[in-house]
């Protein structure tokens, strides 16, 4: 458990089309990587699976954001903190609630499909005013749509159904193992059953030939580290993947 107390803790895959990260933050990073490498374009759809948005606009907001152009300023910008020191952060860092508005900003992404169970109201480009729309590309379009549960998702999508909506976009898959705990309450979990986890993971690699995949891990949203170690096992075996194979960035 190499990323137990390890909040830059990330690898990636020889081809670099999946990345596995203990914090969601590095999302962004991976995704405004993977367009500086030209394996995603801007305007990309996102299928977000995930038991919170994590759609905060003040991602929009973050120190440095619009200036980075390489790799090592992204991985900066990328940066968040230890929320276990107890710290209080600065006000314009990135947070693990944030980063998609961030790579809305930088008009990596154009629409987000989330799918979640989150009771709060989605961040909607309407509704934003300054100084948030100040930092927004020129025409932005960015929307969402959301589904309460993977079920419902599967319901609207099928392989066919999926592929024509996507159109010629560049497609990211953005799945955080919260998505299978069913508790808000840190302490009591509530673990959607195994053989339902393996089926909505093998449904999800069977919608779409993904263009990028991002793995969040999220511990402490899991229930504790025990329970992602099981929810993360149990992913990492549909994908047929094991982490210490992956390369550390």
């Amino acid at each position: 458990m190499e990323w137990k107390n390890d909040i830059e803790w990330k690898v990636y895959t020889s081809d670099k089309r999946i990345h596995l990260m203990r914090d969601h933050n590095w999302a962004f990073a991976a995704w405004e990587i993977a367009k500086l490498e030209g394996k995603v374009s801007e305007k990309s759809l996102v299928v977000h699976v995930d038991s919170h948005f994590d759609d905060v606009t003040d991602g929009l907001l973050v120190k440095g954001l619009h200036d980075a152009k390489t790799k090592e300023e992204i991985i900066a910008v990328s940066r968040s903190f230890d929320r276990s020191l107890g710290q209080v952060p600065p006000s314009n860092i990135m947070h693990i609630d944030n980063f998609i508005w961030a790579s809305v900003g930088r008009c990596t992404i154009e629409e987000v499909i989330h799918v979640s169970r989150d009771k709060l109201e989605l961040n909607e480009l309407s509704e934003l005013k300054q100084p948030y729309t100040d930092k927004l590309p020129s025409g932005c379009n960015y929307r969402t749509q959301l589904f309460v549960n993977c079920d419902s998702f599967f319901e609207a999508y099928n392989h066919k159904r999926f592929s024509e909506y996507a159109g010629g976009r560049t497609v990211i898959l953005d799945l955080d193992i919260d998505a299978f705990n069913n508790s808000d309450t840190m302490s009591e979990p509530e673990l959607v059953p195994e053989n339902k986890v393996r089926k909505y993971i093998q449904e999800l690699l069977n919608l779409y030939s993904w263009d990028l995949i991002t793995i969040a891990i999220s511990p402490d949203y899991c229930g504790g580290t025990e329970e992602a170690v099981y929810l993360l096992n149990i992913v990492l075996d549909e994908f047929n993947l094991r982490s210490e194979d992956m390369v550390r960035w």
